[in-house]
């Protein structure tokens, strides 16, 4: 395993064991990591609210950054669908480079969802290259014309009234 995994599934474990209480956050666990078989170093940060119910963990090396956590954010130039509650995600940067995930839920229609996210990204100046539809789901997937690195994937899932999806996107590199 690497630091970095070795680190997520101790944060995970600090974060369900984080006290319970008012939701407000607080870090649950903090420190430094040395990899003995090539002594670089992590830095982590555990954080959660005392219910339990939100937490988020962060991983610092010389290369770059990674969080994962319930404080998902969308890429620049993107809002949520109105009503949407964001479920979680992570985000990551490394030698100019940066990426993430951020999953939300609404209670809306799936094309809605899609067409609202289509928009933004086609305002950014991202352009949709691929399109699928199956069952109850839709994706798009668009990307920065000149520039393949920088794209953002949407995926969203019907279940009765609610949609469930994803927005994954990175850039740079």
């Amino acid at each position: 395993m690497t630091i970095r995994t070795n680190l997520a599934l101790a944060a995970v474990m600090a974060l369900l064991v984080a006290g319970c209480g008012s939701k407000s956050e607080s870090e649950v666990a903090s420190g430094t990591y040395t990899d003995p078989a090539t002594g670089k170093t992590a830095e982590y940060k555990v954080s959660g609210s005392k219910d339990g119910e939100e937490g988020n963990v962060t991983v610092k090396t010389e290369d770059g950054e990674v969080r994962f956590g319930t404080d998902a954010k969308l890429p620049a130039g993107l809002t949520p669908y109105p009503g949407s509650k964001m479920t979680g995600g992570f985000a990551g940067s490394s030698e100019g480079r940066k990426g993430g995930m951020a999953g939300f839920e609404v209670k809306a229609k799936v094309a809605d969802v899609v067409a609202h996210y289509r928009s933004q990204i086609e305002a950014a100046g991202l352009k949709v290259k691929s399109e699928m539809t199956a069952d109850d789901t839709m994706i798009i997937g668009a990307e920065k014309p000149g520039d393949e690195k920088t794209t953002i994937q949407v995926t969203a899932t019907q279940e009765g009234d609610m949609v469930n999806g994803a927005i994954t996107y990175g850039s740079g590199g």
